[in-house]
């Protein structure tokens, strides 16, 4: 299995409130995250996606224009990100969404207010994700091999 180095992996953090970005930039770089890019909506992050390779993307599900939720659809759809761990963090709390996101190929769901505890835990189970999946697919940085 990879021992995944959290100083290697490059982060994508996509919500709208801006304070929201900045918590979960902050619990990042308090786990040894350095690589963290920011986008506000939809189309910002496809773009930055478009450019740039992340390891794991945070998304809300509410998002100006299309929602987040679509967004993870269409990555999990798209092949070239099955090593991507997409994490929904969001305050949509009812279980009918949490079934959705992760039948939809969520790797994890995080409800907002989002707690320190709560957070670091799901992070701790996205990096082990992240290392099972890219030891099944014999994965190296930048594409599966």
């Amino acid at each position: 299995m990879f021992d995944l180095d959290p100083h290697s992996l490059h982060v994508l953090v996509v919500d709208d409130h801006m304070v929201i970005c900045r918590l979960l930039e902050n619990f990042l770089r308090a786990n040894g995250f350095e690589h963290i890019d920011i986008a506000a909506d939809y189309a910002e992050a496809a773009h930055k996606m478009e450019f740039n390779k992340y390891d794991i993307v945070f998304l809300d599900w509410n998002l100006p224009g299309k929602s987040g939720y679509a967004l993870m659809q269409e990555l999990r759809e798209a092949r070239e990100h099955d090593a991507t761990a997409l994490v929904m963090v969001t305050a949509e709390s009812e279980e009918r969404h949490v079934v959705e996101a992760l039948k939809a190929g969520a790797t994890a769901y995080i409800v907002k207010p989002v707690a320190r505890e709560t957070f670091d835990k799901n992070l701790h189970k996205v990096i082990g994700w992240l290392s099972r999946v890219r030891s099944n697919m014999h994965y190296t940085k930048g594409a599966p091999a």
